[in-house]
C-alpha cells in the first residue's frame, strides 16, 4: 500500500475511472436489496415482469407497462440521488484536480455527484474543459426519444414520470402547432425520458467521448485508479485495456479498488495492484500513509 501510495502522489497525469462503488457511500440505496428502489417498483407494478438488470435496457420500451416501470423507477432513483451527498472519494478527485493531477475522471455513474465538488461533469463538444466525462448519460436531465432535444426536470413532468405517465416534448409540440397555424401538416411529438444510456444503445455523444479518449491517451497519462466498478461493460473494458498500456509505457500504476475481484485470466496483466476495499476506506488509508499530499497550505 505504502508502494501504490508514493505512485499517486508522485503521478503527474493521472486517470480516474469510476463505477456504482464510488457512490454506495453517499447514501443511494442498493437497487436489490429487500427495501431497494426494484422492490419498490414492482410493488408498484405486481404485474409487469422485469428483472433488475432490464431497468436498464432498452427492453424496458417494448411494452408500455415496462416503459412505465422505467419511468417511475428512474424518478424515484433521482429523488434519491437528490439528497445524497459526495462521498471522501470524489473529494478525493477534486483534490486531484486541485493538485493538477487529474488528467480526467471518466464515470459510469449517472448520479452526477461530482457537481457538489465543483468538477465539471458531462459530455459536450465543450469536452477540453470538462474534469468528468460521464459515459452512461445524466439522470439529472430529460431527452426527447424522437428530436433528441433535452430539457430540465420541472415539477409537472416528475409527478408524470413518477406515476409512469408519458410527458410530451415542449420543442415538438411547439412545431407541431407552429406548422398547423401556418397551414401545414402536423408533425410528430415525442416524449421525455431520463437521458441515459441504457444496455444496447449507443451513445449519442460516441464520437465526442472518442475525441476525448484518444486525446487523453495521446496525453500521456502515468497512472489509472479504478475505483468501484467490475469491469463488465463492453466499452469501459476497452478503455481500461487502452488506458493501461499508455500508463504502462510511461512506467506508471494501474490501481484497481473494489470490493469484489475480476477475471484474473482477464486482467492479471493490466492491473498492476488490486485493493479489495471500500473506496472511501482506501481513501481513508491513502491519507494516513500520505497526509502532506493532502494537506492545504494556508497563508499567515
Amino acid at each position: 500500500l505504502d508502494t501504490i501510495a508514493k505512485s499517486v502522489v508522485k503521478s503527474r497525469k493521472t486517470l480516474v475511472i469510476t463505477g456504482a462503488g464510488v457512490s454506495c457511500n453517499a447514501g443511494i440505496p442498493d437497487f436489490r436489496s429487500s427495501d431497494g428502489l426494484y422492490n419498490l417498483v414492482k410493488h408498484q407494478y405486481p404485474d409487469c415482469p422485469v428483472r433488475g438488470r432490464d431497468l436498464f435496457d432498452t427492453v424496458l420500451f417494448s411494452s408500455p407497462e415496462s416503459t412505465s416501470v422505467f419511468f417511475t423507477f428512474m424518478t424515484q432513483l433521482r429523488k434519491c440521488i437528490l439528497k445524497a451527498r459526495s462521498t471522501p472519494t470524489h473529494k478525493f478527485i477534486k483534490h486531484l484536480k486541485d493538485k493538477n493531477k487529474l488528467l480526467r475522471c471518466y464515470t459510469q455513474n449517472i448520479d452526477g455527484l461530482e457537481i457538489h465538488e465543483g468538477l465539471n461533469s458531462g459530455v459536450s463538444e465543450d469536452w477540453k474543459s470538462l474534469d468528468v466525462i460521464q459515459l452512461h448519460g445524466d439522470i439529472h436531465s430529460l431527452k426527447c426519444m424522437h428530436c433528441s432535444k433535452e430539457f430540465e426536470w420541472e415539477p409537472h413532468s416528475e409527478k408524470a414520470l413518477d406515476k409512469g405517465e408519458m410527458v410530451a416534448c415542449p420543442g415538438c409540440t411547439l412545431t407541431n402547432e407552429n406548422r398547423i397555424k401556418s397551414g401545414k401538416r402536423g408533425t410528430s411529438i415525442g416524449f421525455l425520458r431520463p437521458n441515459i444510456v441504457l444496455y444496447g444503445e449507443e451513445h449519442p455523444n460516441g464520437e465526442v467521448i472518442g475525441k476525448c479518449t484518444t486525446a487523453d491517451l495521446k496525453s500521456g497519462p502515468d497512472c489509472m485508479i479504478i475505483l468501484g466498478t467490475s469491469l463488465k461493460v463492453h466499452g469501459i473494458k476497452k478503455l481500461v485495456r487502452d488506458a493501461a498500456q499508455r500508463v504502462k509505457d510511461k512506467g506508471g500504476l494501474v490501481i484497481f479498488v473494489n470490493k469484489t475481484e475480476v477475471s484474473k485470466s482477464l486482467w492479471n496483466e493490466i492491473i498492476d495492484y488490486h485493493i479489495e476495499s471500500d473506496c472511501d476506506e482506501w481513501i481513508r488509508d491513502l491519507k494516513l500513509r500520505q497526509p502532506n499530499f493532502f494537506s492545504v497550505q494556508t497563508t499567515l
